[in-house]
């Protein structure tokens, strides 16, 4: 197996690369008719792991259920064909993307019974967001793109045709040489960036908002809060404002790529470096997803 090669379960079966076939008139591929989850493997002592597996497939299956995906697999059966698979690609550190989606060859909107649904799950290699170059730092802007309200699309699930508000934003920020994007819901406050949840830290607390904010209720960011009050830093949970990006002392991203990622920039305010928190909490995260120090909970499941 190379290095850049993809391990990919389709319905059961493990396939090479060369045999995934996909019709153009795909449900999925015309109306984004799919959802998804982003879960980490990493190397640690014990061999390879799989960071809230769990957590992640129960998203997943809740997901498939809102949008009337009928797997054929519970969130046992599912599980076990991740960790199927990441043994299948001999990875001990990679990307699974779990993929449930409408199969079918037309153009009518509603898939009803004519699409068949398919479960795929691909194992890449991945090393790091931004691999080989430290720890990233990242420099956001306030998108003037909104965040799509949950009364149009559930910001819970994690699907493939919400994500086109993401793209568009990210896009318009990078244009303009920023790394991310910070987008505001339909109320005026801070709702989160193009992929990860948003930290700020104010008079040394660390608050981020939730579900209410139309954002996407991260696992990193449930797992960065655990471990903050485990550590004895007082957490706020609240809708989080423009007034709390010109006066925190320090921000930060969360996501499964991302893990923990620095802001240094917001606009024309510049932040100067990585704070003294957000480094704590980073290095933590790290720390526990790799196994060398204890996780506050069974987030870690064996591979081999």
């Amino acid at each position: 197996m190379t290095r850049t090669a993809t391990t990919v379960w389709l319905d059961g079966k493990l396939l090479d690369d060369d045999q995934l076939q996909l019709h153009a008139l795909t449900h999925a591929l015309h109306y984004g008719s799919s959802v998804f989850e982003g879960i980490r493997v990493y190397a640690t002592p014990q061999g390879p792991t799989i960071f809230r597996l769990r957590e992640h497939v129960d998203r997943l299956v809740a997901g498939a259920a809102t949008y009337g995906l009928e797997m054929g697999l519970d969130a046992d059966g599912l599980a076990s064909a991740i960790v199927e698979t990441v043994r299948a690609s001999g990875r001990d550190a990679a990307y699974i993307r779990p993929l449930v989606y409408f199969g079918g060859e037309t153009v009518r909107l509603n898939p009803g019974k004519e699409c068949p649904v398919h479960v795929m799950i691909a194992v890449l290699p991945f090393d790091g967001i931004l691999p080989g170059t430290g720890v990233p730092l990242f420099r956001a802007t306030v998108s003037p793109f909104m965040k799509t309200p949950s009364r149009a699309l559930p910001s819970t699930v994690k699907a493939g045709g919400h994500y086109t508000n993401s793209i568009r934003a990210l896009a318009e920020a990078q244009a303009r040489g920023f790394d991310e994007t910070l987008l505001l819901n339909d109320r005026g406050d801070v709702a989160e960036g193009s992929g990860e949840n948003l930290f700020v830290v104010r008079d040394g607390v660390v608050i981020t908002n939730d579900a209410d904010a139309d954002i996407l209720p991260g696992i990193t960011r449930a797992s960065v809060l655990a471990l903050a009050r485990e550590a004895g830093i007082t957490t706020r949970v609240r809708p989080l404002t423009l007034d709390d990006l010109a006066a925190c002392e320090e921000a930060f991203f969360t996501g499964t790529a991302a893990e923990v990622v620095p802001i240094v920039r917001i606009d024309d305010r510049d932040f100067g470096a990585e704070g003294p928190l957000t480094e704590r909490l980073r290095t933590t995260y790290t720390d526990v997803v790799r196994a060398r120090r204890p996780a506050p909970g069974p987030w870690l499941t064996q591979v081999s």
